[in-house]
């Protein structure tokens, strides 16, 4: 019965690579759900049948809605689950578990940013923003915030610049988030997978998350795109400076929590001092979750914990 049952689920992970992609365009489901159910269908297929069985349901998945609906249908279609694909090539490889998630979420992240990129080149025309401030202005309104900022001594015309700036932020960021996104469906079937698929394998606890030593490298080309594009006013340099420090800002946050955690379970510390640590970490909030994503970014250099570099 389990024969047949692992038969089945082969099948209808296949079915899905093949079906899926147009599925969610004419059924308007393309979302995080439905490409974490692409995903994971790529993973059960690779470790089944093997990558190129799977890169050619995936390619026939892919190529179908674009004959049928033209290369608009790239504007709805996530291309996330193909970073499944290095994931699977690592796992027949035998790569180690931190190289494999690394480059294949990686290549995730930067698979989510491609929609977004047309909206970067465009950006908000001067009637969607206009349109859209005079909307949340109307709402502020409605709901008494704008009288109450206005006996704060702040006026409606400042209202309207600090909004007009959010939205600039937020185009000029968007690209991170779109990638953050990608990271983190990619990292949860990652995980799921790893635990299903791989049930003699010790599951790696939270306290033990870490990546290869050569991510930091991230990190300086981002603050190097970012010097160099604001000295020379290379405007793409600059903005891909800043999302690569965004990105991994977010990435350093759960790593220096993962430190933290580590540091908390270690019997070596006092129960006072890791009381007096938790509570100042509440009092002073900001100053701590600054001091955690140095963390985890000094960690991927110096590994704080000792864990065992994988090669």
């Amino acid at each position: 019965m389990l024969l047949r049952d692992e038969e089945a689920l082969n099948y209808l992970a296949g079915a899905m690579l093949l079906t899926f992609p147009w599925l969610g365009i004419v059924l308007g489901t393309w979302g995080f759900i439905w490409g974490a159910l692409m995903l994971l269908a790529v993973f059960l297929v690779g470790r089944r049948r093997g990558l190129p069985i799977t890169m050619l349901f995936l390619l026939i998945g892919y190529v179908a809605p674009v004959i049928v609906f033209g290369t608009t249908a790239f504007n709805v279609m996530s291309l996330v689950p193909a970073a499944g694909l290095l994931g699977v090539l690592g796992w027949h490889k035998q790569w180690a578990v931190r190289v494999t998630f690394f480059w294949s979420a990686a290549l995730a992240a930067i698979l989510g940013t491609i929609p977004t990129l047309s909206f970067m080149a465009q950006g908000f025309s001067a009637f969607a923003a206009s349109d859209l401030i005079n909307t949340t202005v109307q709402q502020y309104q409605a709901s008494g915030l704008l009288a109450v900022m206005q006996q704060q001594g702040m006026s409606e015309v400042q209202v309207r610049d600090l909004l007009q700036q959010g939205i600039q932020i937020y185009t000029l960021i968007l690209p991170s988030f779109a990638a953050l996104v990608a990271f983190i469906e990619f990292g949860f079937v990652f995980y799921f997978v790893s635990i299903w698929l791989k049930e003699d394998q010790v599951r790696v606890p939270f306290t033990r998350w870490r990546l290869p030593w050569y991510a930091v490298w991230g990190v300086v080309l981002g603050i190097a795109f970012y010097l160099l594009g604001d000295q020379f006013s290379w405007t793409v340099l600059r903005v891909l400076g800043i999302n690569l420090m965004v990105i991994y800002g977010a990435i350093a946050l759960v790593l220096g929590t993962s430190v933290f955690v580590y540091l908390l379970k270690s019997p070596k510390i006092p129960r006072f001092l890791k009381f007096t640590l938790i509570i100042a970490s509440f009092i002073y909030f900001f100053f701590s979750v600054v001091s955690l994503i140095m963390f985890g970014l000094f960690d991927l250099v110096f590994n704080f914990r000792r864990l065992p570099e994988e090669s």
